[in-house]
């Protein structure tokens, strides 16, 4: 897969600097990882040299990701298929036309402008037509969707085109589209073939686009193509009953969780509606069945949660859901995926409009916490000139250890960029004032289509109730880019603080950050305490110079009375001198060390 984000969308809210956060490129898209369509049980085979295919034509895009289906198509046109770009498709997935080639590579420089993608049918048999045989080759096509809408101009140079190809080799353009800077919704388009120019065997047509040659900018969307003869002018029925929707999470408030936070409450966290909707797109009553099953991936194990059969009228969309099993899915205390299957039976006789009856997703219930679908289709940024914190919000069911952090960074980032990755309790629905821990890492090198960054903390830290990961941006460093989806939603769980000021939600979070914090299991008692015997803190009081631990540690934290952390110093031999920040005030402090998993809190005193 590929493509990159280059459209920049800065959103302002009233209160904050004119720093706000940013929506930026992506280098690199990884492939999907919750969600495809079910195939049919025959695939196919691609044309040999001098095949032609007969009608009818039918192509929605259901098969899958990826690039457009070898059987149907030419080869690397540039256009992508997915189900995460486009908005309300009349069925799941769609085509999508940008400024990168097929290699995922800019068609231009940063600010050119012209051809970008195409999509090029293969060679038909059309020499049997005749004019009077009413050919129509009907199709759907959105601006924008979830991407950046194509611009307007008052030249063609933001467009999608359909073009036909004539017997004697010349391309004749019969559609064209121009942007006007607004995504739109999908709409139908029916172009007739009355002229015996196209009604020849080797006939082709395609779609091309133009526009930004330099990312995944001016994008349309193209859905339902369908040529056949004997056909009327708005009569784009066809014998179909499609799926319509991406499958949920099993999940309620999480996309994905560890096994032993969702035992504590399974109901509270099982999702009460997971399916989809089906559209009849037929002009007759479809009498059709469905079924829905989740299937534990470890056992293999299986449940069916819905089952249902009706007639459905022609043109009605139908929303078929159901409540998985409380039962099924906490069966198993051990950390294990799920996978979800929705499929309709519906008997259809063409063999390509069975792509789009059926849908699958996982869900995680392993040893993480995620609002994301593991996708990202764009990147977030909090460019700033001062100390930028950005804090994401995780509620526990009961008290657990954080072990490590998991973060997506895109392929735009400047690898070695240091960063400090904070955890931070909860005070009154913020973040606190002060960090819990803090850990300093580099951004890495990109290496693939993705681009997950395993952070193991250097020791676990107990958290409870409420918590924050995220990470502090040094002043005057190069922003980065974390991964950012679009089709999941977190909204009100991402704040900042930007400087000196306080922190507040982020606001027009429209989608979900691929942060994952990854829990080490149930607190079940405090760790062990260390004893005064075992190890001492000396002198004290101390001065502005430092102190020394009698014993080696993992870390150690120095807070105030009040409970804020204000240093930390890492893992320290005996007697190792330990300095002190200057900008400290005398006063009472406590030092907590930590070695394994025992921990001691010891008195100081700063006399200056």
């Amino acid at each position: 897969m590929r493509h990159w984000l280059t459209i920049i969308l800065i959103f302002f809210s009233v209160g904050w600097s004119a720093n706000a956060q940013v929506i930026s490129p992506l280098q690199q898209i990884p492939a999907p990882a919750a969600m495809v369509v079910g195939k049919p049980i025959i695939t196919p085979q691609p044309l040999g040299p001098g095949d032609t295919l007969s009608l009818p034509f039918f192509e929605d895009f259901a098969k899958g990701e990826g690039a457009p289906d070898p059987s149907r198509w030419l080869r690397r046109g540039g256009v992508s298929i997915t189900d995460r770009y486009a908005s309300a498709p009349p069925t799941v997935f769609a085509a999508s036309f940008d400024g990168l080639n097929a290699d995922g590579q800019p068609y231009g420089a940063a600010n050119a402008v012209g051809p970008t993608d195409t999509l090029t049918s293969k060679p038909l048999n059309l020499a049997a037509a005749q004019p009077q045989d009413s050919v129509y080759l009907s199709f759907y096509w959105q601006a924008g969707g979830k991407m950046d809408a194509p611009n307007f101009s008052s030249s063609t140079q933001f467009y999608l085109q359909l073009q036909f190809k004539e017997a004697n080799g010349t391309w004749t353009s019969v559609w064209t589209q121009k942007g006007t800077g607004r995504s739109t919704d999908f709409a139908a388009v029916m172009v007739a073939l009355k002229e015996s120019k196209y009604l020849y065997n080797g006939f082709q047509f395609r779609w091309v686009s133009g526009g930004s040659q330099n990312g995944l900018r001016d994008v349309w969307h193209l859905d339902y193509v369908y040529l056949d003869r004997n056909r009327r002018l708005n009569q784009l029925q066809t014998a179909d009953v499609a799926l319509t929707q991406r499958l949920p999470s099993l999940l309620q408030r999480y996309t994905a969780m560890p096994i032993w936070q969702f035992l504590v409450n399974p109901a509270g966290e099982i999702r009460l509606q997971v399916g989809s909707e089906m559209v009849n797109l037929s002009n007759a009553p479809a009498a059709i069945s469905w079924r829905a099953l989740t299937r534990n991936l470890s056992t293999g194990a299986v449940d069916t949660f819905l089952r249902g059969s009706a007639p459905v009228n022609a043109g009605s969309r139908t929303t078929i859901a159901a409540t998985p099993s409380r039962e099924f899915l906490s069966s198993q205390q051990q950390p294990f995926s799920l996978q979800t299957v929705l499929f309709l039976n519906t008997k259809e006789p063409n063999f390509y409009t069975r792509y789009n009856d059926t849908l699958q997703r996982q869900t995680d219930l392993l040893d993480y916490y995620a609002y994301d679908d593991g996708t990202a289709e764009s990147g977030f940024s909090y460019p700033s000139s001062t100390a930028v914190q950005l804090a994401y919000q995780f509620d526990l069911s009961q008290p657990d250890r954080l072990k490590m952090v998991r973060i997506f960074f895109t392929a735009t980032n400047t690898p070695g960029t240091e960063l400090y990755l904070r955890i931070w309790a909860d005070n009154n629905g913020k973040p606190a004032d002060q960090p819990l821990y803090e850990q300093r890492f580099a951004v890495p090198a990109t290496a693939g289509l993705n681009n997950w960054l395993d952070i193991p903390l250097d020791q676990q830290i107990p958290v409870a109730g409420r918590f924050y990961v995220g990470y502090r941006q040094p002043t005057g460093s190069i922003f980065v880019n974390v991964g950012y989806d679009l089709n999941e939603s977190a909204p009100g769980k991402l704040f900042a603080m930007n400087g000196a000021t306080a922190w507040d939600v982020v606001p027009n979070l429209e989608g979900a950050l691929l942060i994952r914090p990854v829990m080490a299991g149930t607190l079940t008692a405090s760790p062990e305490e260390l004893t005064s015997h075992q190890i001492r803190l000396y002198p004290n009081p101390v001065t502005e110079t430092g102190f020394y631990l009698t014993q080696a540690v993992d870390q150690a934290q120095l807070y105030t009375v009040t409970g804020q952390l204000v240093q930390t110093w890492g893992k320290t031999q005996a007697r190792q001198h330990l300095p002190l920040a200057e900008s400290l005030s005398p006063g009472i402090y406590f030092v907590k060390a930590f070695t394994g998993s025992q921990r001691i809190t010891l008195k100081l005193i700063l006399a200056k």
